[in-house]
């Protein structure tokens, strides 16, 4: 933990000593699929997400983002009911994410009109999972749910469409310590630029 603070605090004294020749604000809304590798027969389905992209200099970029989403998959670890198939495709649970993070963002191509930005940060989130399960004759989702830290990497791609709106597409994944990755994501990104 003490490695992650420093080098947060390292970046920020980084990008303070480039100078601020640019201090745009951008507020974001994204939309889109997200799905997860790690679960058994699991089918996408949606998210959404908003972000705040403070432009310290030309090309780096501090980011704060809250992102929900979830997808449905096939539990057989903790559901102990023979009543599998609830959704569609074979699939009887729910997973859901919610998720806050910051992260630093590197324009690796920085044109009047277009630009790209990988990004990597770490965040909150809980995770919950609603399965089938049965006590006795009674039927019923159960819940599971844990908050935990996850580190996203996300990759913006933008487009100017008029002076203060951006039209693009964003995508990446959620990074957990005991999983390799824990969420895809991928959608259409609409920015609002404050000058």
């Amino acid at each position: 933990m003490r490695k992650i603070i420093g080098f947060v605090i390292a970046i920020l004294v980084m990008l303070n000593a480039t100078g601020q020749e640019k201090k745009d604000l951008a507020i974001s809304l994204s939309a889109g699929v997200l799905n997860s590798p790690y679960y058994n027969n699991a089918h996408s389905r949606g998210f959404f997400g908003f972000g705040f992209d403070y432009h310290v200099s030309r090309r780096h970029v501090l980011s704060a983002s809250y992102l929900a989403g979830k997808h449905n998959y096939l539990d057989n670890i903790l559901s102990n009911t023979t009543y599998y198939i609830v959704y569609p495709k074979g699939t009887n649970a729910e997973a859901t994410y919610n998720t806050f993070s910051v992260s630093y963002k590197y324009k690796i191509i920085n044109q009047p009109k277009f630009s790209v930005a990988p990004s990597v940060g770490a965040g909150i989130m809980t995770h919950t999972r609603d399965y089938p399960y049965t006590q006795g004759t009674s039927f019923f989702f159960n819940t599971s749910s844990w908050s935990d830290l996850v580190f996203p990497v996300t990759l913006d791609i933008n487009y100017k469409i008029f002076k203060r709106w951006q039209l693009g597409l964003t995508g990446g994944f959620l990074i957990h310590p005991d999983y390799p990755i824990l969420a895809l994501h991928a959608g259409p990104r609409l920015s609002y630029v404050v000058k």
